[in-house]
């Protein structure tokens, strides 16, 4: 690349997902390439077992006059210096209640709080969280450390971390940057430190008076100064927002709408010349597909349903060939396909239909009747459903995994953004694991630049006493710009209570395992390392693994927190036993397995016809099942408020 040709610059990944880990001083690089998950030679864990943070890396682009992408920009080259400038906050205490999604029916009071159709219904008035703090005493409640400025290289993070924010005047430290060998920026957030600020005890899912938590968010930019031919000169970068989430409980399971299919179908809505009417098949109708049938490895339902030996494996070389294969002979098939999967039109309700996931508007009530208590695909996903079905689809053969060294510079900058969103969920958002509901309106992105958060330099906290659908929504609301920490401040307080809350087939009239809510990053059944052990044992009979690898012999991800070893629900099935789980979780959350990639060398040689070569497994988890009184029965959610617990 010729600094000469360099006309501006740009950060990517557009937006970076930073995680939440425990590790004194160990972390891992966040997913860099589309279709290949982070890895991590320790499964993610030090030497301790504490889990790794793992860190947004961000890179710089030099674009042309006619915004071509030309290459990297980086510290490795004469003339090019770079000052990175990172400002995050934490605004979850002092913002508003999450009771559901604003964007749907059920928040304008089309449907009650069962999901009951109710068209004279109020809309949803979701009041302040911590309510006793108002006027300019609510800035106590907002975690905002001072901005860091970094440039170098191997510049090491113990001198630029966000360490001096507070909240009702208790320090939090929210993380950390640095940079790596040729000068590229490495983000590393939060270490999982989830307290009360005045003694309150948790008592819901989602809104937890009094507590705070160390995720965080916000813009990420940059200088750079080029020295060439024409002298020197200092460009501006286009900039990025970076997100610190949850850990990744099941590293390279992903969703059926991942955060970048939900992001790509924005940008279809405001940039349709970047999009094309023709889908190419394993690009955007067999990740769909596939996708759905990893989640077997996360929920038993799936593996019954569409997993290993199924009628609906998506990962059988014979249902690709046929899902595949354009010819009018195999329309019937895709057409059964099509019709299996939820319309986004949300016209009427699809219980049985595809993915098998609750929705933004789910209740655990029986009576529910919004369309929106599941979960549908993207407007755009279904558009290249519906074409694949007809036969207009291309089929371009993979031609194996992408290495960097290999990828045009267009494609290096935009994979960054695609390999850190796909790694993330597009739903359902109650409220979600990353980020939320408000991601999927165009409103919050710049209109010229997709994938870019749109920045407001003077941010609006106070919107009243309670917020709408209607402030929420309108022109100049929370949603026409951000700030730092406006992203996560939506999300549940503390992130704990969320994840584990969500569970899998809450009303018995649902079956035992599905509908589920985010298994692809909180597990509800998984493979155990004991089990795994009995499918590599050459001395264990063919029925003894199929045994091993059954739905039925699959284990509770939470058990030890909110299941005993068999399934059941600890102490009953009361809230305060609940409650008692969470809190649990809270401060052990680390102790939870990771759901990883496992080759599976099955022995003898008919065992290797019964089980796929790779498999996940349950890894490093520590916790021990408690032998306190357990409930011997479902217990019926049906009575539960939603608001109250999921």
């Amino acid at each position: 690349m010729n600094l000469n040709d360099v006309d501006s610059v740009a950060i990517y990944p557009a937006i970076g997902i930073a995680r939440i880990g425990n590790s004194k001083n160990e972390y891992f690089i966040g997913s860099t390439i589309p279709g290949q998950p982070a890895q991590d030679d320790s499964d993610f864990r030090d030497s301790e077992g504490k889990i790794k943070r793992q860190a947004a890396q961000f890179y710089i682009y030099g674009l042309d006059k006619n915004g071509k992408i030309l290459g990297e920009l980086n510290l490795d080259q004469t003339g090019v210096t770079i000052d990175w400038t990172v400002e995050i906050a934490n605004k979850k205490a002092s913002w508003y209640e999450f009771d559901m999604a604003l964007d749907i029916p059920a928040a304008n009071g089309k449907y009650d709080a069962n999901g009951v159709s109710t068209p004279n219904g109020l809309p949803l008035q979701s009041p302040m969280r911590n309510r006793e703090y108002q006027g300019a005493t609510r800035k106590e409640l907002m975690i905002e450390p001072s901005p860091q400025n970094i440039s170098g290289k191997d510049v090491n993070g113990k001198d630029y971390q966000f360490n001096d924010g507070e909240i009702n005047g208790k320090t939090v430290k929210l993380g950390e940057v640095r940079t790596d060998d040729a000068g590229r920026l490495l983000f590393l957030g939060g270490r999982g430190k989830s307290k009360s600020f005045n003694g309150s005890k948790l008592t819901t899912f989602a809104n937890n008076q009094g507590w705070y938590d160390d995720t965080s968010d916000g813009p990420v930019n940059a200088k750079v100064c080029i020295t060439d031919d024409n002298g020197s000169r200092e460009l501006t970068a286009i900039g990025a927002w970076v997100v610190t989430a949850p850990p990744d409980f099941a590293v390279g399971v992903q969703a059926s709408t991942t955060g970048y299919d939900l992001l790509r179908n924005i940008a279809a809505q405001v940039h349709p010349h970047c999009i094309t009417d023709k889908p190419e098949f394993f690009r955007d109708i067999y990740p769909m597909l596939s996708h759905q049938t990893i989640n077997q490895w996360v929920n038993a339902g799936i593996l019954r349903d569409y997993g290993w030996g199924s009628g609906y494996d998506f990962d059988c070389d014979e249902i690709i060939r046929r899902a595949a294969n354009p010819s009018d002979k195999n329309r019937p098939f895709r057409e059964s396909i099509l019709s299996s999967c939820r319309n986004p039109d949300y016209k009427t309700q699809q219980t049985q239909a595809w993915p098998p996931l609750y929705g933004d508007a789910m209740t655990t009530s029986s009576s529910n009747e919004d369309p929106r208590a599941w979960l549908a695909v993207t407007d755009l996903q279904y558009a290249h459903l519906e074409q694949w079905a007809k036969g207009n689809f291309d089929v371009v053969k993979p031609t194996g995994p992408l290495k960097w060294d290999d990828m045009t510079p267009e494609q290096q900058a935009n994979g960054l953004t695609e390999a850190a969103l796909e790694q993330t969920l597009g739903g359902p958002f109650h409220p979600g694991c990353e980020f939320t509901w408000p991601m999927r309106h165009a409103i919050m992105y710049a209109n010229d630049l997709p994938f870019r958060i749109k920045r407001r330099d003077n941010a609006q906290e106070n919107f009243g006493v309670a917020i709408s659908p209607y402030i929420a929504l309108a022109p100049g609301g929370p949603l026409d710009g951000s700030s730092p920490g406006d992203i996560t401040k939506w999300m549940a307080v503390p992130w704990q209570s969320d994840t584990s809350s969500c569970l899998s087939a809450y009303s018995i009239f649902s079956g035992e395992y599905l509908p589920t809510f985010w298994p692809a990053r909180v597990p509800n059944d998984v493979l155990t390392e004991d089990d795994f052990k009995v499918l590599q044992d050459p001395k264990a009979s063919d029925d003894e693994k199929v045994e091993a690898f059954s739905v039925g012999q699959r284990k509770k991800w939470l058990r030890g927190f909110i299941y005993n070893d068999q399934g059941q629900f600890l102490n009953g099935t009361s809230i305060d036993a609940r409650l008692k789980g969470i809190n649990k979780f809270v401060k052990h959350w680390d102790k939870a397995g990771i759901v990883l990639q496992k080759p599976l060398d099955a022995e003898p040689d008919s065992s290797k016809e019964l089980f796929p070569e790779l498999v996940w497994v349950e890894t490093g988890r520590q916790l021990k099942e408690e032998k306190d009184e357990v409930g011997t029965d479902k217990p019926d959610w049906m009575s539960v408020n939603p608001r109250t617990l999921r």
